[in-house]
């Protein structure tokens, strides 16, 4: 909650937030998998981050609006690092999965069915439901207990006077809706689910708890050196070790009743696999991507929501103790959850990808609160109470993998839209009873690539996530030696997380360019990172030699491969090889320029000319309105209308400022003209995305509110002035219509027409290059080559940095900061032709020297101790102690000639001859002489008395014997 004050700077806040992804462009640290959590930027709140940035007086309520834009961006900048690998941990398990779905699943294709086999098996699908058992979980802290949270009213939408266990039993199994903070009824994550499924999928549980973990908050929630939280996982193995306490086994055994990774590789997902299926987690204090609440650190000690999963080691899952169960996946909400954040990472449990821009730089994706896996989580009254429905993509996902009635699709081929076009009636996509969705499969077409070395055509590994690529050959080698396998090469390569081997009989071999081992993984004598960064690399794409030494296979018939694996994270586009060669001494054995078909067995590899293979992709229209789960989209000023998506497995994710105008999946907005209201994003500019027969809505800084009711893929829709928030779409002579709509959008009649082929049309031989030369530090020089066209070409150059943009041929830009850039170049000739190219460059910055020292003392002696930390080159010292005495040393010792306080200054100088100063007090104390103790002297003197006492005593005594005697 925000005072009115900072309502106008949320338009400057959202979708400003820098949330760095320097994983997708810079090798991350090895990821510690007993404790590396990794947070959704989905959850973030930027309203309620601000809140708490005033409330802790890190910011003044009256600073400016830049100021608290920065602000919040300052708190939210996270260094993401392996951020994307989240779902790496379990790639290999997903992999398993994906291919025994692939060798189950009942193939689809519309030939050799009838219309009613057809209909029959969507029948039998719809009849199919899905029951799952969620374990939720409380968990507080010593030093923050769930009944003494420290929150007030005015902390939080979501804020109650207790938080009692049934609070979260009611916010997601609750089959009634739960009670609001006003007392009003709010929907449930078991009713979402209910909703989205057509009634077909039950999310169901109980939560145990509350417990309290071994340590304070900030023990698990901290921040580690990549801005994540240092040890979630243990704190939900505490957590769920003390909830399993108490169950018996029957109990605990009905936790487990799914596969969903398919372990053992039957394809068989509903059978117990020895993990707890599902787990919640809720702790006790406000989420980071909220503000963190109370929590030290300015907030960043609480735990920020996410889904993930815990390892023991490097092996997946823990053992719960005292039973044979483990607890592998999880999520984590805070103590104030709403019922958006709860759906939204128990999508990701289901197996759903993030649709927003993971990098959360930039404009943001064409999604916005159109899903629940992008912006839709916000949606509501109350902020999170009315999450929206699933993109089409995450529904067909969930029809496909599940069964049920989460999508009722018609299909609509081009070739069957004849020339009196095609009407058809859609429902809204609430409405799972009737036909909710419509899909018009459209041509893949080749992607413009690199060229060959030499000739026409290379071999390609092809791009994507999750594949096991190959290219092998069968070859007698002469028992002569030298023998030397080699070829030209160039590569991009997710550094360790992906690679390529060459391998001999399936045995990876040692090459000239090979790593020996990673941190990753397992995998010996690899090809990873980019071919750019070797010294001598030729030319803009970078070609280098391989080199292979097969000697020791001399006199064998061996089958030689190369192989190309990747995870589920960031996907580079591969590797690329020509003119391979084998020779014994100066013969040659054998050769493969690529100029011949059918030399090569390719698994996944293609033989390309200077395109590469386009992956399938589709328009999907919906009727989206405001009722049932799409309540919410009021809220944010959405409107109701038909809904245009294209979906393009050409893209893996939805990253917009790293691919603008394309994705997986994406909205084409109706209404091209910019907003200048709202947060000027993405979000913003498709409010407005739907045809429809009705005019718009009013709403801040748009002017252009008429009916737009016709979709033509002969119009631009790339969002030209924000291309991150615009489609580039086919141009195949594809119409729609709205011919009739329904006041409450419940019902539409749309007309499409199709005046293409279906053949795709020629693409443009035009193709783009570009070559970077680093003129002074910081500074690059941009040099292009282009080639084919009209030779009428005229350049866009982006570099990485928004708002920093060139029309010139050959522009140099100067970076403010360190760092990885992704640099596009869009050249365009006279005939209209548009090609792209892309590449990320690494431009480091003199780092500046920050002095710094610590000391320790004894008595009259302090050694220093240097912390200094940045500056460039070797550093010279200079301390001057307060006592009129200096030293040159790095880590120096001196001795005081007396007690007291000194001001003591440490100056460093680096190589460029910049200095950085840091002065601290240090008080000494002379030794402390013993002085004489009275009490021990005359001890001392009492005993020598003693015994003088007794001495003459006993000479006396003796004296008395001889007397007497």
């Amino acid at each position: 909650m925000i005072s009115k004050s900072n309502g106008g700077i949320l338009s400057k806040i959202c979708f400003s937030i820098t949330l760095s992804l320097m994983g997708s462009t810079l090798m991350a640290k090895p990821l510690d998998l007993a404790n590396a959590t990794l947070a959704d930027a989905g959850v973030v709140n930027k309203e309620q981050i601000l809140y708490w940035l005033i409330k802790r007086g890190e910011i003044s309520e009256d600073a400016s609006i830049d100021e608290k834009a920065a602000a919040v961006d300052a708190y939210s900048y996270r260094k993401f690092g392996g951020r994307n690998k989240g779902d790496l941990l379990n790639a290999k398990f997903e992999q398993k999965r994906l291919k025994a779905l692939k060798k189950h699943k009942v193939q689809k294709s519309r030939k050799g069915f009838s219309a009613q086999q057809l209909e029959a098996e969507a029948q039998a699908d719809s009849d199919v439901t899905k029951t799952v058992k969620v374990l939720g979980v409380l968990i507080d802290f010593p030093d923050l207990p769930y009944d003494n949270n420290r929150l007030s009213a005015s902390d939080t939408d979501m804020y109650y006077p207790s938080y009692p266990n049934s609070h979260y039993d009611d916010l997601m199994f609750s089959t009634t809706g739960f009670t609001g903070p006003q007392g009003q009824n709010l929907q449930t994550g078991y009713q979402y689910y209910q909703a989205v499924s057509g009634e077909s999928f039950f999310f169901t549980g109980e939560t145990k708890g509350w417990f309290t973990a071994e340590n304070n908050a900030a023990y698990y929630g901290g921040n580690d050196d990549n801005g994540d939280d240092k040890a979630v996982p243990e704190l939900v193995k505490e957590a769920v070790t003390q909830a399993v306490a108490g169950m018996s086994s029957a109990e605990l055994a009905s936790y487990d009743v799914e596969d969903p990774m398919d372990l053992d590789g039957d394809g068989n997902f509903d059978e117990p696999d020895g993990n707890i299926d599902h787990v919640m987690l809720f702790h006790s204090s406000i989420g980071e991507e909220a503000g963190g609440g109370v929590m030290s650190n300015g907030g960043k000690d609480a735990i920020w929501s996410h889904r993930f999963f815990v390892y023991t080691g490097s092996n997946p899952g823990y053992t719960i103790p005292g039973t044979g169960m483990k607890v592998f996946g999880y999520t984590v909400q805070p103590i104030d959850a709403a019922a958006g954040v709860v759906v939204h990472e128990f999508g990701h449990d289901l197996g759903l990808p993030d649709e927003y821009d993971t990098s959360y730089e930039g404009d943001g994706s064409p999604v916005g609160s159109w899903s629940v896996m992008s912006g839709g989580s916000w949606t509501g009254s109350i902020a999170g109470t009315q999450p929206t429905g699933f993109s089409p993509y995450a529904r067909s996902y969930l029809q496909e993998r599940y069964k049920g009635r989460w999508v009722n699709e018609q299909e609509i081929q081009l070739n069957t839209i004849d020339d009196s076009g095609v009407e058809v009636v859609l429902n809204e996509a609430v409405n799972h009873g009737f036909v909710n969705q419509l899909s018009i499969p459209l041509p893949a077409t080749p992607i413009p690539f690199k060229a060959p070395y030499a000739g026409e055509y290379q071999y390609y590994s092809n791009q994507g996530n999750l594949i096991n690529n190959a290219l092998s050959f069968d070859v007698s080698l002469p028992s002569l030696t030298p023998l030397s396998l080699t070829m030209k090469a160039h590569w991009n390569i997710e550094q360790d997380y992906d690679y390529a081997q060459l391998m001999v009989n399936g045995v990876p071999i040692e090459g000239n360019h090979t790593k020996a081992s990673n941190l990753i993984n397992d995998a010996r004598n690899i090809i990873t990172a980019s071919s750019a960064d070797i010294a001598g690399a030729e030319g803009s794409n970078n070609w280098v030699d391989l080199v292979y030494d097969l000697s020791s296979y001399a006199g064998s018939s061996v089958r030689i491969s190369l192989i190309y694996k990747t995870d589920v994270g960031l996907s580079e586009y591969g590797i690329v090889i020509d003119n391979l060669e084998l020779t014994q001494g100066a013969s040659s054995v054998y050769s493969d320029d690529a100029e011949t078909a059918g030399r090569m067995d390719l698994v996944g590899f293609s033989r390309i000319d200077n395109q590469r293979p386009g992956a399938a992709r589709r328009y999907i229209v919906q009727l989206r309105s405001h009722n049932g789960v799409d309540a919410g989209l009021d809220s944010h000023s959405y409107e109701p209308g038909v809904l245009l998506w294209l979906e393009n497995f050409s893209y893996a994710d939805n990253n917009s400022n790293s691919h603008p105008g394309v994705g997986l999946i994406g909205v084409v907005d109706a209404d091209q003209q910019m907003i200048l209201g709202g947060n000027g994003g993405s979000d913003t500019q498709i409010r407005d995305a739907t045809f429809s027969l009705f005019n718009q809505s009013s709403f801040s800084g748009d002017e252009n509110l008429s009916a737009i009711s016709t979709f033509d893929d002969s119009l631009d829709y790339s969002a030209p002035l924000q291309p991150q928030s615009g489609i580039i779409l086919p141009k195949l002579g594809l119409t729609m219509e709205v011919v009739e709509q329904n006041v409450d959008s419940s019902l539409a009649k749309l007309e499409f027409n199709f005046a293409g082929s279906t053949t795709p049309p020629p693409t443009s031989n035009l193709s783009s290059e570009f070559s970077t030369t680093e003129e002074v530090k910081g500074t690059v020089l941009f040099t292009p080559t282009v080639t084919g066209g009209d030779g009428n070409y005229s350049y866009l150059w982006s570099f990485g940095v928004t708002g920093a943009i060139s029309a010139e041929v050959e522009p140099s830009y100067t970076y403010g900061a360190s760092g990885s850039y992704l640099v596009t170049l869009k050249v365009t000739d006279g005939l209209g032709s548009t090609v792209e190219s892309n590449q990320t460059i690494a431009v480091t910055l003199p780092v500046v020297p920050v002095a710094g020292f610590t000391s320790s003392n004894n008595n009259l002696a302090v050694t220093f101790t240097d912390g200094t930390t940045g500056g460039e080159g070797a550093l010279s010292y200079a301390w001057q102690f307060g006592d009129g005495q200096t030293s040159s040393a790095q880590s120096p010792t001196h001795t005081y000639g007396s007690a007291g306080t000194y001001s003591v200054t440490l100056t460093v100088t680096d190589s460029l001859n910049v200095q950085s100063s840091s002065t601290s007090s240090v008080t000494v104390t002379a030794p402390v002489v013993p002085a004489t103790n009275a009490a021990s002297s005359d001890d001392a003197g009492s005993g020598g008395g003693s015994l003088g006492w007794l001495t003459l005593c006993l000479l006396g005594w003796l004296g008395i014997r001889r007397a007497s005697s």
